[in-house]
């Protein structure tokens, strides 16, 4: 009996090793093809172009050169290339969003704000120390597309009037307390982002006395304007947030107080006005189209042209917005919580031509506005076109009147609600521009310039590009 036992045992042990080796070999098979699957999708596979989420387009294969290898810099552009190119990275991203960035931060105060970043102060900023990012650009990552097709986007001609404002009395601009999060100089809260702003009045003069140059160079029979446009920052930050920023009407009023003879728009006060309507994206860093079409109508009542009341515009809704602002901060609360774009396009005819920035390689007969079908939900604001182009409208308006906008991407949603008080516009982003802007000025017949720029540009380093175009 113990010999059978033993046997038996010995059989059994020796059935269960192969067994082991099977499935180990097994694990190995699988964990290999595993491996072998991942490096060739990742390696192979078509991977992602553009962002829509960051509304950019991704990083590019790098072209080989001798040089750039042996100085390490095209070895260094394939890792940010493979980095940049994740498939899936969309559905990656939203994850992180979700689960990951909410565990990020630390405290601030007693109301359950998360800080993640920078923040800047509402202490006096004489210095450019405080000056915000750069306000970003819009890039066209979709084809150009013919005019906008009633059929193919929710249309509607709104019945509402607007009116100059004729109060006296400034509306309070105080807002509840709220609690929110803080991430990288981007306040979120009430499921709106807000990018907390850095101020920077010695750059603000500077701004100014090189819209004061222009002047001078174009003379009395060119009337200069100088509209620097808030941000939500203005109007929308929780008063216990208010020690995080600095202030852009005082940053305003200390541009408006160094010019001379240019002219200020204050669209400050004009928008204030109207904070309680859709003037500004939530999950976008643009002013949505209503608050330009208000900044417009100020801007026309102080150039003395007539401007058209919103009920002459086919009024168009896309569903389902996320800006840029999910982009920056890869927050659930944007991502969760899209809204609606709603722009205004004019029913009267214009004539669009389209040039390069050099001003040359016209394109004629183009759309006034891009087609938003051949866009992502997070591009909507790209139905006025990129920064990269300089843009002509020729007008049903005969009054003689010829305006050029040097502007940053907040201008561009000045142009359509603008075609009924001038003959002719041309815009222009000095960022993208290869021209002397005053010689420009003279060539196209400009009767009245407006300089259109967002706090953030006149205050950062895009007010360089101001005496850079004017002395090329």
């Amino acid at each position: 009996m113990s010999e059978n036992t033993d046997k038996l045992s010995f059989d059994e042990k020796r059935r269960r090793r192969k067994i082991t080796r099977i499935l180990a070999a097994v694990n190995i098979l699988v964990i290999s093809l595993v491996f072998i699957f991942g490096f060739v999708y990742l390696l192979f596979f078509k991977r992602e172009t553009v962002s829509n989420e960051e509304n950019r387009n991704l990083t590019k294969f790098p072209k080989f050169s001798l040089s750039s290898y042996f100085k390490g810099e095209y070895t260094s552009a394939i890792a940010d290339y493979y980095d940049d190119t994740v498939h899936n990275r969309s559905e990656i991203k939203a994850f992180i969003s979700s689960h990951i960035l909410p565990l990020k931060g630390m405290s601030y105060g007693d109301d359950g704000i998360i800080i993640i970043g920078k923040t800047y102060s509402n202490e006096d900023d004489d210095d450019t120390a405080a000056v915000p990012p750069t306000e970003p650009a819009t890039t066209v990552s979709t084809t150009e597309a013919h005019q906008t097709d009633a059929a193919e986007v929710t249309t509607a001609v709104t019945e509402t009037t607007t009116a100059a404002v004729t109060s006296t009395t400034i509306p309070d601009n105080k807002n509840p307390e709220a609690n929110g999060e803080i991430s990288d100089g981007i306040v979120i809260v009430d499921n709106r982002g807000i990018m907390l702003f850095g101020g920077g009045k010695k750059n603000g003069i500077e701004y100014a006395e090189s819209l004061n140059a222009y002047k001078r160079d174009l003379g009395d029979n060119v009337n200069v304007y100088s509209m620097v446009c808030p941000t939500p920052v203005s109007y929308y930050l929780p008063e216990n947030y208010q020690n995080l920023t600095a202030s852009e009407k005082d940053n305003i009023d200390n541009i408006n107080s160094a010019l001379v003879n240019v002219t200020p728009v204050d669209a400050y006060t004009a928008l204030l006005f109207h904070k309680k309507e859709k003037i500004y994206s939530r999950t976008d860093h643009h002013w949505q189209p209503l608050g330009a079409f208000y900044a417009a109508e100020e801007f026309a009542r102080v150039a003395g042209v007539d401007f058209a009341p919103i009920s002459s515009y086919n009024e168009i809704t896309l569903e389902g917005y996320v800006g840029t602002l999910y982009g920056y901060t890869k927050s659930s609360a944007l991502l969760n919580n899209p809204e609606q774009f709603i722009y205004y396009e004019p029913k009267t005819e214009v004539n669009v031509t389209r040039y390069n920035t050099s001003f040359q390689n016209p394109t004629e007969n183009c759309s006034l506005l891009l087609n938003p079908a051949n866009m992502s939900n997070s591009s909507y604001y790209m139905v006025f076109g990129g920064d990269e182009q300089i843009t002509h409208v020729s007008t049903s308006c005969k009054n003689g009147r010829t305006l050029v906008i040097f502007k940053d991407s907040y201008g561009n949603a000045l142009l359509p609600v603008l075609t009924s008080s001038f003959e002719n516009i041309y815009l222009c982003d000095l960022r993208y521009f290869d021209l002397n802007a005053v010689q420009f000025c003279k060539d196209v017949g400009a009767t009245d310039l407006l300089f259109s720029m967002c706090t953030f540009s006149a205050v950062g380093v895009n007010h360089d590009y101001l005496e850079v175009n004017r002395t090329r």
